[in-house]
């Protein structure tokens, strides 16, 4: 599925860099690996609303914490939980560690909406699995709207 991403990145004209590791599910696993990566390392989680009805992919720096109370009351959702593996493999036909914007390859159907912390806007380079946990992909963030949009995909950028 990586080659997907490279064609995608290649077809929209993307700078990009890839590099290989060891299969990374979390961020203590690249520190454990000792994986250095000259790029923000961005986390990417797969949320959902109470009633199933919405996703989301939250994206933000790895070392920050998601505040799904303050993400709750900016997206108008009573409630917002992480989505299962089952939802996972369903949705984005990927498993855990694995969820990345480039998920947007796989989408069936358009329920998923991005939202990604507007500081990512001010990296100068960021790192994603290109759906497949055991490489990461560096590139300019300002590429990642050229994505979204070649795909007709929902996202937004917000403070989480």
């Amino acid at each position: 599925m990586e080659n997907e991403v490279y064609e995608l990145l290649d077809k929209l004209n993307i700078e990009y860099k890839i590099v290989n590791h060891p299969p990374l599910f979390t961020y203590e696993d690249s520190k454990k690996y000792n994986i250095k990566i000259d790029a923000v390392i961005c986390k990417n989680l797969f949320i959902k609303n109470k009633d199933k009805s919405q996703y989301y992919i939250f994206v933000l720096p790895v070392e920050k914490k998601a505040n799904l109370k303050l993400a709750q009351e900016l997206l108008e959702e009573s409630r917002l939980s992480f989505g299962d593996e089952c939802m996972l493999q369903e949705k984005l036909g990927v498993k855990s560690g694995s969820v990345s914007i480039f998920n947007v390859i796989n989408l069936k159907e358009r329920d998923i909406i991005f939202v990604l912390d507007e500081e990512i806007l001010k990296c100068q380079k960021v790192a994603f699995h290109p759906n497949t946990n055991t490489l990461s992909v560096i590139f300019n963030p300002n590429d990642i709207c050229k994505i979204f949009e070649f795909y007709n995909i929902k996202y937004k950028f917000i403070k989480l």
